[in-house]
């Protein structure tokens, strides 16, 4: 049988086992994001030249900086859900899950930087895609014209 620990927010019941889960499941989609960053990355240096050429110098540096943050943030996300997972890990061993407030308080505000972290980085990669699509849509017109003169 599993141990239900309450939580203090949405009135249900999680066991250390979905805290764990979570835990494991925050740590995944991160490190699937920063393999996502690299690709991103990749593509807008790609781009880069053909984004100034066609205008959008300052929304390509814009969405950049972006890039860059949710980088730097995904790893301070990271090491701190990691060293959560450790402290999760010595309360289930001293059995004292269920008697430690400060960390289920963590747990929700793990639970709430993530889904911010989440909402942002897809509005970021959205953003991205919707920029490549308008240069390689604009920089296909220019050559269609350039042939035809």
């Amino acid at each position: 049988m599993k141990t239900k620990i309450k939580k203090d927010w949405f009135g249900r019941e999680k066991s250390k086992e979905e805290l764990h889960s979570d835990s494991k499941n925050w740590i995944s989609e991160i490190k699937f994001i920063n393999d996502e960053i690299k690709f991103l990355e990749n593509l807008l240096s790609c781009r880069y030249i053909d984004c100034v050429q066609l205008g959008f110098e300052k929304k390509v540096k814009e969405i950049s900086k972006r890039v860059s943050s949710a980088k730097k943030n995904s790893k301070i996300l990271l090491n701190s859900i990691k060293d959560h997972e450790v402290i999760l890990d010595g309360l289930i061993k001293t059995s004292s899950v269920t008697s430690n407030k400060n960390y289920l308080h963590t747990h929700q505000m793990y639970e709430k930087e993530m889904f911010d972290f989440l909402e942002s980085y897809k509005t970021t990669k959205k953003e991205i895609f919707v920029l490549i699509k308008k240069v390689i849509t604009k920089k296909e017109e220019n050559n269609k014209l350039a042939l035809s003169n």
